[in-house]
């Protein structure tokens, strides 16, 4: 019984071993972007450049994002909180 017991044990670990290594966990990472001008078109605009730009430096694409718009004291600010993937 024993044998058995340390068996099921055993390839509890390894199949679990082999779940852990096919999961995709933690490659995704959250970016943030900055744009600032005198409108929201164009803040949005300079902001989702930097995202592309901040993207294509990671090797990945923009998978989820959310833009939160603010007057500031040089204009409207833009920040767009994103989640980049690799491709």
């Amino acid at each position: 019984m024993r044998n058995v017991h340390l068996i099921a044990g055993a390839f509890g670990i390894i199949a679990g071993l082999g779940l852990a290594g096919t999961a995709d966990a933690g490659t995704c990472m959250s970016v943030n972007a900055k744009g600032v001008a005198n409108n929201v078109a164009k803040a949005t605009a300079l902001a989702q450049v930097n995202l592309q730009e901040k993207a294509k430096r990671r090797g990945g694409k923009v998978t989820q994002a959310s833009t939160n718009c603010v007057p500031g004291p040089a204009g409207t600010v833009c920040n767009i909180s994103a989640v980049v993937c690799p491709k």
